[in-house]
């Protein structure tokens, strides 16, 4: 709760014991003034602003009680109105002879330290433009205050003048060191909270990565399953088979073991692997590198201009790989193609794979993306494909876009800035 406290709140907050005090302090001098110092003061109106003070300050405080949250145009408005109830006690004390004249200092202090430029000008201006109208309004105080030939200690004036002088740096000094130590509070309150926000970020990054794992294991391991029960069959019926078989789950098997050693190397990493310079043809040639001989047959490769760009390598070839997959299971029952395109537009490069399968259902296109969600029958997809490819273009600074018609296949579309230097990277 202490790291969403804003300046304004926590300086309202003093702002309102300040102004008790004030309350306080402003009812004890205008009786010393009048009882003490015998000085012919409109106590009435005097009184009345103070009041005036005391119930405005009761109803911040009732209204701070429900409503926590503070935004600086209240404070700002709290110190404007306390600049005009300062101007009209000194208007009915004195005018520009009054010393605490100086208290304007304190209102002009506080906007300085926790409100924009623009409240502390207004501020200041309204304290000038105060003190400038005293001059020409005021209730003078008697001679008694600073009589002919009264000089130094001897004049009540002077002496007035050191108090209130002492008072203002008093106030000054308080309400910086507080507001000071409790914004020191709310900065390491905020420290604190970005500390867990980056170890939550790193188990965030993790449980992507397990999916990750989980997600690309799942093929090369139902493979190797199906593989290893027609295996004991084989041997005796049709070793020729059982010899391609075996073949097959040690291919899967060194599949298994590449995936592992991919993601155990990006293991810690918040945005993945270190980018690298790499080209559209580049990419798709090492996407066709992590398909099967069948799969190979029904791709469709589109390289488009070959400029070079700075990238992650590993992981937009395997989101691309995960996104072609799901292409070539929606048109499993056509054998139709699924055709993988670059196109540069601008500052923006976009790989376009686009299957002629099912399509989707309308219905069904905003929970696209969302982890374990999927379309295809259980067991044949953990939902987890689209989600890790939205992942990897937001950490790049791209975007995901997916469109479909049922019946008439589905196209998506990965957009990546291009960046030509590796600088300019994503880390």
């Amino acid at each position: 709760m202490a790291a969403r406290l804003s300046s304004s709140d926590i300086a309202l907050g003093w702002l309102v014991r300040l102004r008790w005090h004030a309350v306080a302090g402003q009812a004890l001098t205008v009786g010393v003034a009048v009882r003490v110092l015998e000085l012919k003061l409109p106590v009435a109106p005097l009184l009345a602003l103070v009041a005036t003070t005391a119930v405005s300050n009761l109803l911040l405080a009732l209204w701070l009680r429900r409503e926590p949250e503070v935004r600086p145009g209240l404070l700002g408005a709290v110190l404007a109105f306390d600049t005009a109830l300062l101007t009209g006690l000194l208007a009915l004390s004195g005018g520009p002879a009054n010393p605490f004249a100086m208290l304007y200092l304190v209102h002009v202090t506080l906007a300085a330290i926790v409100l924009g430029p623009r409240w502390t000008a207004l501020i200041a201006m309204l304290s000038v433009l105060g003190s400038t109208s005293l001059f020409a309004c005021h209730v003078p105080l008697p001679d008694t205050v600073n009589p002919p030939g009264s000089h130094g200690l001897d004049s009540l004036h002077v002496v007035g003048m050191w108090v209130a002088f002492t008072l203002t740096a008093l106030i000054i000094g308080f309400v910086v060191a507080r507001v000071a130590a409790a914004l020191r509070d709310r900065h390491a309150a905020l420290a604190r909270t970005q500390r867990l926000a980056a170890r939550a970020e790193k188990l965030a990054s993790l449980s992507t990565l397990a999916a990750g794992a989980a997600h690309e294991l799942g093929t090369p391991l139902g493979t190797i399953a199906i593989a290893a029960n027609e295996l004991d069959a084989l041997i005796l019926e049709a070793p020729q088979e059982a010899l391609e078989d075996a073949r097959l789950i040690r291919d899967e098997v060194e599949r298994c073991r590449d995936i592992l050693e991919r993601m155990s190397a990006r293991a810690g990493q918040t945005l993945g692997e270190v980018p690298e310079r790499t080209t559209p043809s580049d990419v798709l040639a090492r996407l066709r590198e992590q398909l099967g001989t069948a799969d190979q047959a029904r791709l469709q490769l589109e390289p488009g201009p070959d400029v070079p760009f700075w990238c992650p390598v590993r992981g937009l070839v395997q989101v691309l790989t995960n996104l072609v997959r799901n292409g070539l299971h929606a048109s499993e029952a056509t054998g139709a193609n699924v055709v993988v395109s670059a196109h540069r537009e601008e500052d923006r490069l976009r790989f376009i794979v686009e299957d002629q399968g099912t399509g989707i259902p309308r219905a069904l296109l905003p929970r696209l993306g969302e982890p374990f969600f999927t379309t295809k029958p259980a067991g044949q997809g953990m939902g987890l494909g689209l989600f890790l490819t939205q992942t990897y273009a937001e950490l790049c600074g791209g975007r995901l876009e997916l469109s479909s018609e049922e019946g008439q296949g589905t196209r998506v579309t990965l957009e990546l800035p291009l960046r030509k230097e590796s600088s300019d990277a994503p880390r």
